[in-house]
């Protein structure tokens, strides 16, 4: 008698029964068909998985890349606002005339000399206190004019400035433009401006004589190299500081 498997089928509504017999070695071949299948279909799903997987990492990459792309555009377009920016702020510096600051020049004097002192006393004794005191010995780099309401005084750095006549020190502070300032109000007419100091030495509503030191060359605010801003204003407006300095400007010819 052959070994295998009996299968019996009967039908629920005729009551007829079927057998089937199955012989080990067609048992075996059908186990060894399901584990086929079986291997098949796994390897199937595990390739389809790895498939999809690198589909989908695929299109990660292409959003990234996208994404990339637009912040690419930004800081491009970033760069040429940048730019923009930069073309304007050199034409601010153009009005303003901060590329016109010279460079520096040799040291003319490290502290108030004599001579320039007797120039100082000469100027200071007039009874009308009017600013005519040159307040740093250096070039007239930049002369007045409607839109450059100073004179620019190129002058080593740390070299001292001096007050053009006596008066109150009505402001002491930092602006953005000139940067360290004083202004001294010497009358009711008159007023003076000293702009880019490096430093200090008055303090708000003190009393200076002229010739006082206010504080040293600097290039603080809107400066490229060292240099005094200098104004006269008469009535708060502002006139030309030259017609005021007739002796040091004989001095410096």
């Amino acid at each position: 008698m052959k070994k295998g498997f009996s299968i019996v089928v009967t039908s629920t509504h005729s009551g007829k029964s079927r057998y089937f017999f199955i012989s080990r070695y067609i048992y075996r071949i059908i186990l060894i068909i399901i584990a086929i299948v079986v291997v098949v279909g796994v390897f199937s799903v595990v390739n389809y998985s790895r498939i999809y997987y690198q589909a989908l990492e695929t299109v990660i990459l292409k959003r990234r890349n996208l994404e990339i792309e637009r912040e690419f555009a930004k800081i491009q377009e970033i760069k040429e606002n940048l730019k923009n920016v930069e073309r304007n702020h050199q034409k601010i510096k153009a009005m303003l005339g901060v590329e016109q600051t010279p460079g520096e020049v040799e040291p003319v004097i490290n502290e108030v000399d004599h001579e320039y002192s007797e120039h100082i006393a000469s100027a200071s004794n007039k009874e009308e206190n009017i600013p005519s005191i040159l307040p740093t010995i250096g070039e007239i780099s930049r002369s007045f004019t409607e839109q450059h309401r100073g004179i620019d005084i190129a002058a080593p750095r740390f070299s001292p400035v001096v007050a053009a006549a006596s008066g109150i020190v009505q402001e002491a502070g930092w602006d953005s433009i000139y940067g360290n300032y004083v202004i001294i109000e010497h009358n009711i007419h008159y007023s003076t401006f000293y702009g880019h100091l490096n430093s200090i030495a008055v303090q708000q509503n003190t009393k200076v004589t002229g010739g006082e030191i206010l504080g040293t060359i600097g290039s603080t605010g809107r400066s490229t190299s060292p240099h005094l801003h200098y104004e006269v204003r008469f009535a708060q407006k502002a006139v030309d500081p030259s017609g005021y300095l007739p002796f040091v400007l004989n001095l410096q010819e």
